[in-house]
């Protein structure tokens, strides 16, 4: 195993701006300067070969468990809530996906820098009719929501002649009045679908995936890997809900056990061929039950340990981040691992096995990354035995 650099590293990086104090004290003149300049830039160099300049890698640890889990909100929120926003380009005006009060999901609607949570709708008192500024393909559109329909409306308007119309219409006729007249306006309606508490567009690919309340897998030795989702069946409790509806955090337990770990399914897991070591594919949370970051979670001796799914590959300058993937784990607690580097183009998702690299891995069961040889496409990891 490659010499532990990432420990040492915390203290090196500081030793060129040592030696250039250094020099510059013990020779205080022009030409003491440039020769502190050229003793720093030779200990940068020497460092960078043998890899022990840069800054610290993030530290493993307790950074690879889930943070301490908040409770759920009582009750689902009075009023609208903006989930997340964008602009259209640098600077441009702002739209965002909204929960609103009734649990409706609603895209594309304009707000004030995503920051506005109530106030964009306009409500025709009396009616279940909700109207608002939005932006589709870029270009500024009327948008209706109708409470007691869940229908989605989108008006064939001119949004400045709409909006002019409509406050001459409430002002001289009334709102119930102003109603009647948006009604008949051409739009397109897309009536909304109940999902766990939420109103969603019918072509949502979570309608076709309801929520499981326990996932279950056999293991080749006959115990049972089983995961326990964390969400409440209203998904307005959660500070996520739009997340929540593709993505589910569930608790992990083996043979009944807890483990104290958490997983978004059960499809990656590897286990050796005499059933001593397990590995699955788990998530951080925070304490909004929000997956923050992938780990492999590793059972191995009775107890479990994680290792982040991204990794450092390669040294000094020439290192790189890099996706990890478990290939294969030994009764004797070691894993087969390989790095690939990802990258996206306008054909699609791409990723290549790194080659004959060395990795730092960050681990639960130290602070510092743990640094491993490559040979050929494969790293090998032994597990701490204690």
């Amino acid at each position: 195993m490659p010499p532990d650099r990432t420990a040492l590293r915390r203290y090196t990086r500081w030793l060129p701006s040592v030696v250039l104090v250094a020099v510059c004290i013990a020779w205080w003149s022009p030409l003491g300067v440039i020769a502190a300049l050229a003793a720093t830039v030779a200990t940068h160099s020497l460092l960078t070969r043998f890899d022990l300049a840069g800054d610290v890698l993030p530290v493993g640890g307790a950074a690879l468990r889930s943070a301490p889990l908040s409770p759920f909100a009582r009750q689902p929120p009075a009023g609208d809530v903006t989930l997340g926003w964008a602009e259209l380009g640098m600077g441009g005006p702002a739209y965002c996906t909204q929960m609103l009060r009734d649990g409706a999901i609603v895209d594309d609607v304009a707000c004030d820098g995503g920051t506005a949570q109530t106030g964009t709708w306009t409500d025709l008192a009396g009616t279940s009719l909700r109207l608002a500024s939005g932006y589709v393909d870029r270009s500024e559109v009327v948008l209706g929501y109708d409470e007691q329909r869940k229908a989605v409306l989108h008006f064939n308007a001119v949004p400045h002649v709409f909006w002019q119309m409509l406050g001459e219409r409430r002002q001289a006729d009334g709102d119930a009045a102003a109603a009647a007249w948006v009604s008949r306006q051409p739009h397109v309606a897309t009536a909304l679908r109940a999902y766990h508490g939420l109103w969603l567009a019918p072509d949502d690919p979570a309608l076709a995936s309801p929520l499981q309340a326990q996932l279950r897998r056999r293991l080749p030795d006959g115990r049972e890997l089983s995961a326990r989702l964390l969400l409440p069946d209203d998904l307005r409790l959660t500070a996520h809900p739009d997340l929540f509806t593709h993505t589910q955090p569930y608790a992990l337990a083996l043979d009944g056990m807890d483990s104290g770990r958490h997983v978004c399914d059960l499809h990656n897991v590897i286990a050796s061929p005499g059933g001593h070591c397990i590995v699955v594919a788990g998530v951080c949370l925070d304490a909004t039950h929000r997956p923050v970051g992938g780990v492999w979670l590793v059972y191995w001796r009775g107890h479990w340990q994680a290792v982040c799914r991204h990794v450092f590959a390669g040294e000094g300058e020439q290192r790189r981040s890099a996706s990890l993937d478990v290939l294969a784990a030994g009764d004797d607690g070691r894993l087969e691992l390989q790095a690939c580097r990802e990258w996206a183009d306008a054909e699609g998702w791409h990723r290549e096995p790194l080659v004959d690299v060395a990795l730092d891995l960050m681990v639960e069961w130290r602070q510092t990354a743990v640094s491993v040889g490559g040979r050929g496409q494969r790293a090998w990891l032994a597990l701490p035995s204690g």
